[in-house]
């Protein structure tokens, strides 16, 4: 009878505990849909352009510090690490114009619904912001890497 009883109440507990993972499962799910979907907001692709926005004045000065060292070896890993960060500016600026031209100030800033164009094309800047921080960050880590090196001294 015990061991009924016991087992009556350890399957209970099994219940009771399943059914209470599953609406967190669920909720999980829902906040992994509203991340995805939130990404290919106007509110997600600023969020990116914000966090990496501020790298700007990072990458022009390792470019002022790469430069000598670049001038002395043009064929060397600190020209091509300098020609990196530039084409990742240059990547920033050019996005943050293109988008500017598509979209208007109170899209951008004020939430103004899109048109289904407009919404599909804001997937496009999404998937292009994305790619101009992995630039910026992995160009600004390669910088760094190499002059942080003891010959770079």
């Amino acid at each position: 009878m015990k061991i009924k009883a016991i087992c009556l109440l350890f399957s209970f507990g099994l219940t009771l505990t399943s059914c209470a993972n599953n609406p967190k499962s669920s909720e999980e799910n829902q906040a992994s849909t509203n991340k995805e979907a939130d990404k290919y907001s106007m509110t997600g692709v600023m969020a990116v352009h914000d966090e990496v926005m501020p790298k700007m004045g990072q990458i022009s000065m390792l470019i002022d510090k790469l430069k000598p060292f670049a001038d002395n070896d043009p064929d060397s890993a600190y020209a091509d690490a300098m020609k990196e960060l530039q084409k990742s500016y240059k990547a920033m600026m050019d996005w943050m114009g293109n988008i500017g031209e598509v979209f208007t100030s109170e899209e951008i800033l004020k939430g103004a619904p899109l048109s289904e164009d407009k919404k599909a094309r804001l997937k496009l800047e999404a998937e292009r912001i994305a790619e101009v921080k992995e630039l910026m960050l992995k160009s600004i880590d390669e910088a760094k890497r190499l002059l942080e090196a003891p010959d770079a001294k």
